[in-house]
């Protein structure tokens, strides 16, 4: 399978068929650029909540899991979202990349 990815407002997502990686863009000592990369092992995910975009109002994929870290980022970098480790925010011109990749993994949770 190949590698599904979107990219959206200084974070990603990506699925390699087994495990789906949140990439978070962070400052380190305040201006250096960093990344903070969450990990979701398919089998461990109990549930993915999904608020579809629309043209005024950014969609939202938040993934559920035992050991999801759930406090609020923090040290984002400029135009950065402060969410929580477990949400992805997405524009409307990415809903149908969002679609197919929750589709392949919810393909995944299904085996």
């Amino acid at each position: 399978m190949s590698t599904v990815r979107v990219d959206a407002r200084r974070r990603s997502i990506r699925f390699d068929g087994r495990t789906v990686t949140l990439r978070i863009d962070t400052k380190s000592m305040g201006i250096v650029p960093d990344r903070a990369d969450h990990r979701f092992p398919v089998a461990g995910i109990t549930g993915i909540r999904h608020r579809a975009a629309t043209a005024w109002k950014r969609g939202q994929v938040v993934f559920e899991s035992p050991d999801a870290p759930t406090e609020v980022v923090t040290n984002v970098p400029l135009f950065a979202d402060k969410l929580p480790g477990n949400v992805f925010e997405y524009e409307y011109s990415k809903l149908a990349k969002v679609k197919e990749f929750l589709e392949a993994v919810e393909k995944a949770r299904k085996k």
